[in-house]
């Protein structure tokens, strides 16, 4: 099977910009088990649009929770809630990571040079000593004025009371639905995972919770724990608990607050989930911390799930988590023991005691999005992934009129299990779709994600596949999990230069000039 881990590569990127396409020599065929459903399900059509690789749905907010939640937002004016919305979400959209002190000097010597080589000479010698100093000065306000537009000026996320409900307005109807989705395929793809304790680092105004009750049911929690540094978010979440009332119990049971992230309860729960909460530290040492605490949080047969947003700085957190949680925490061995004396002293995260990393070491897999464990196929083209999932927005009833039906929004995330990857299990031999399909006049383009660590682009149409195949692929989107396999067929080329018949080559007429 071309789509497996153990075959080998069969893309040559010869372009680091664009995705190759999928080999002529590979055919693709409808996984055995989907087409004896198909032949057994007289709804072909909505079979294809709801099969069991099927993932990417619309998520709408429970109506108690939109209307506790329109309560709580009742003491605000209409219009000066929906300019603050608006300025909320362009400045998280244009969020970015940090600048690291390595990168801070590099831009700073680049900037010198390019202000040296664009100064026209000047000779300082004949100057007098206050024109000296005047020059002197414009140079020092012309380096400053460069920097300053050259580095991002980050600044950790504040809120008081009001902040933390413009938050809630603004966000919690998109992170909802994200969560929704993510848990809805932990569900699908695990029928026998139960979920007894749930930890959500930088809770906010607790999506995570509402969304893992939403899809396991608010029974099936024993322990809830929620850490958000801000004292005001918790107060705003729990009060939602309590129906916007303050003086009303909460209607669910077992749920903490915490400011701080909680020590010694390794290996204690089912779900940990971190979400939108990479951005608010302010380097790369003390993420990846934060990232092997959640960790070593996580039980075994455990998920830990990391989302950010559906940018290039929110793809480039990720990536460097997954990266770290692959190589460095989840895997011990000798290889890696060699890798850490590339990392600077500063980021070093533990002394390297083999005895204590022996006792942390712990299986680990990509559960979700990515089929394979290898390196990202699009982090060498530097385009970020991101999955998308539509959502109707949260309806204020103030301004209900103004507000769109269903909104999109992207997201990069990471869905990581503490255990060894399933050989058994289906799932893991299909690709992902990763990119809306893009139709064209007698065929779709599908780009798919191979459990071989490839990126591939499928032209799919109904002569050279099938009807249904094609179908499929029309109506598929970012996030399905394709229910195809790839074998390879007969190359007709020739190998043998001996047998090739080079045919006479043709003189040219000689003309008369």
């Amino acid at each position: 099977m071309i789509f497996s881990r153990n075959s080998f590569l069969i893309i040559n990127y010869i372009s680091r910009r664009f995705v190759q396409n999928l080999p002529r020599n590979v055919q693709l065929e409808l996984d055995p088990d989907v087409s004896k459903q198909l032949t057994s399900d007289n709804r072909k059509l909505a079979f294809f649009k709801e099969h069991k690789g099927k993932f990417n749905h619309t998520s709408v907010l429970p109506k108690q929770l939109e209307e506790t939640i329109n309560t709580i937002l009742s003491d605000i004016e209409p219009q000066r809630l929906k300019v603050d919305m608006k300025l909320l979400a362009d400045h998280l959209a244009e969020r970015r990571l940090p600048i690291e002190q390595r990168e801070l000097k590099t831009i700073a010597q680049n900037v010198i040079q390019n202000l040296i080589n664009t100064e026209p000479p000047i000779n300082t010698l004949a100057m007098s000593p206050e024109k000296r100093e005047e020059l002197n000065l414009k140079r020092q306000h012309e380096l400053m004025k460069r920097l300053k537009s050259s580095i991002y000026h980050w600044q950790p996320l504040t809120f008081d009371e009001y902040k933390s409900k413009i938050y809630m307005a603004t966000n919690f109807a998109s992170y909802y639905a994200m969560l929704v989705q993510i848990f809805n395929e932990i569900k699908k793809r695990e029928r026998n995972f139960r979920p007894a304790r749930l930890f959500d680092f930088g809770s906010g105004v607790g999506s995570a919770m509402w969304a893992a009750m939403h899809v396991w049911g608010k029974q099936t929690f024993a322990e809830i724990l929620n850490v958000d540094k801000s004292r005001e978010m918790n107060e705003l979440s729990q009060l939602i608990l309590q129906g916007g009332q303050h003086n009303k119990t909460p209607i669910v049971h077992g749920v903490v607050y915490r400011q701080f992230m909680p020590h010694g309860r390794d290996n204690i729960f089912d779900l940990v989930v971190a979400d939108h909460t990479l951005f608010e530290f302010e380097n790369r040492f003390e993420r990846l911390k934060a990232v092997q605490s959640l960790w070593y949080n996580v039980k075994p047969g455990g998920f830990l799930i990391l989302v950010e947003q559906g940018t290039i700085h929110g793809y480039t957190a990720i990536i460097e988590a997954r990266e770290n949680l692959l190589h460095r925490i989840a895997v011990f061995d000798e290889t890696t023991k060699k890798n850490d004396d590339e990392i600077n002293n500063e980021e070093s995260l533990t002394e390297h005691d083999d005895s204590l990393l022996n006792q942390r070491y712990s299986p680990a897999h990509i559960f979700s999005p990515c089929p394979h464990d290898l390196t990202c196929p699009k982090k060498q083209l530097n385009i970020p992934c991101r999955i998308a999932t539509r959502y109707r927005p949260l309806q204020i009833f103030d301004l209900q009129r103004h507000v769109p039906d269903y909104k999109t929004t992207e997201m990069s995330y990471i869905v990581i299990k503490k255990a060894e990857r399933n050989k058994d299990d289906i799932y893991e031999t299909w690709p992902r779709v990763i990119e809306p399909i893009m139709d064209r006049k007698h065929h779709q383009h599908v780009r798919l994600c191979c459990p071989n660590g490839e990126y591939v682009n499928v032209p799919i149409s109904k002569n050279k596949h099938g009807v249904g195949l094609h179908r499929l692929s029309h109506h598929a989107e970012p996030g399905d999990i394709f229910p195809v396999t790839g074998e390879l067929i007969e190359d007709k080329t020739i190998n043998n230069k001996e047998d090739v018949i080079t045919p006479p080559q043709r003189r040219r007429r000689a003309y008369r000039t």
